[in-house]
């Protein structure tokens, strides 16, 4: 979309809002991080399972309780993350990072729609094996990976702007 699209989002009377209130956007960044420890949990701990590594847990049950988890804590990701975009849109919608941290995300809804397409359907057959098939072991560590690259990225992307301290500025001199 255009860049002017995005500066007019960011500067709308939800940015202004969002960034004027006291404590709207921490909240928000607090219903964030709840989202993403209990979507990443659920799916890592999935994740483990279809690995092999938690063979006690039966990955048909298991996969739909935390399956159950995982999907809302993604609506709390997805309408809380939109809610942190918008004072920052100009800045995020031109930013390599969050670019990437979209295209991720991408992946990992495509990597989960497969793997629910294909290998969740005979889940009946293959979950009481310790091992699973290497399709499901495939699937589950390119959500690992996909998934970790995303928060790698969200983390970034507070960094990306950052500019280095001026060539005189003495960086030890607070600690004299």
């Amino acid at each position: 979309m255009h860049a002017e699209f995005w500066l007019e989002l960011a500067r709308g009377d939800l940015a202004t809002w969002i960034q004027l209130t006291p404590y709207v956007y921490a909240a928000f960044e607090g219903i964030h991080l709840v989202g993403v420890a209990f979507f990443f949990g659920s799916i890592f701990l999935l994740d483990l399972r279809l690995l092999g590594l938690t063979p006690q847990l039966l990955a048909g049950p298991a996969g739909r309780l935390l399956l159950r988890i995982a999907g809302p804590a993604f609506g709390l990701l997805a309408v809380s993350g939109v809610l942190l975009f918008v004072p920052s849109a100009d800045r995020y919608a031109a930013s390599p990072i969050f670019l990437l941290k979209l295209g991720a995300m991408v992946v990992g809804g495509l990597n989960a729609l497969a793997f629910h397409l294909v290998a969740w359907r005979h889940v009946g057959v293959w979950s009481l094996r310790p091992r699973s098939p290497w399709a499901v072991r495939a699937a589950a560590i390119g959500s690992v990976v996909v998934w970790v690259a995303v928060i790698a990225l969200g983390r970034g992307m507070g960094y990306e702007s950052r500019q280095p301290p001026p060539a005189d500025v003495d960086p030890f001199a607070a600690l004299d």
